[in-house]
């Protein structure tokens, strides 16, 4: 069984992936992959500074995820540019970390946690998506307290997102994480006992 976990920028993915990692789900994260396939000496890495300039990266070598962030949330040309570089490869690994784990557990729960899942067209990879989703002005508060961006910042990143009431069109389970970290284990708990009654049936 493969969940599709998915939610805006500051929704709490990580910590409803957290959840259903303790109750024995295997999570594979996207943000990890895509973390290590623009590790310094990737060719991903190489592509990038081609594209973006040596700007972009650290003293180290290392690519400044924020720098980049500041450009591409600006510029829908530049993000699909971003996106053409490191989606295929970042797909490449989750499909090769998909096929280890129906080889190994076959029996398991795997959460895919993907920010891009709808966008990209993953959801039809899995067999339910799980979509995290906050009210909006708790969403700004945490994303300003998060990543140290101004209000309108974090606006721009927000708004550069498909809506949440789009997204709730492809959703078989909404999780609402507005309210405080019990009440949403509350609701991937009840969640999680559905989908393990319906898995044995």
């Amino acid at each position: 069984m493969i969940i599709g976990l998915t939610g805006n920028i500051a929704s709490g993915k990580s910590s409803v992936a957290k959840y259903l990692r303790d109750l024995g789900a295997l999570v594979i994260d996207a943000d990890q992959v895509a973390r290590r396939v623009v590790m310094p000496n990737t060719p991903a890495l190489r592509e990038i500074v081609l594209s973006f300039g040596p700007g972009i990266l650290n003293e180290d070598g290392s690519l400044n995820r924020r720098k980049l962030g500041s450009i591409v949330f600006k510029d829908q040309t530049a993000r699909l540019r971003l996106e053409q570089i490191t989606h295929p490869r970042i797909e490449e690994e989750i499909n090769r970390q998909i096929l280890s784990f129906k080889e190994s557990s076959p029996d398991g729960v795997l959460v895919l946690e993907v920010p891009l899942l709808i966008e990209v067209g993953w959801h039809k990879k899995v067999d339910q998506v799980w979509l995290v989703v906050v009210r909006e002005d708790v969403q700004l508060h945490r994303l300003v307290m998060r990543d140290k961006l101004s209000p309108a910042e974090a606006r721009q990143r927000m708004a550069s997102q498909m809506p949440q009431w789009e997204k709730m069109k492809y959703a078989d389970v909404i999780i609402d994480n507005s309210d405080s970290p019990n009440a949403t284990l509350a609701q991937v708990k009840k969640a999680w006992s559905k989908l393990l009654t319906q898995a044995t049936h």
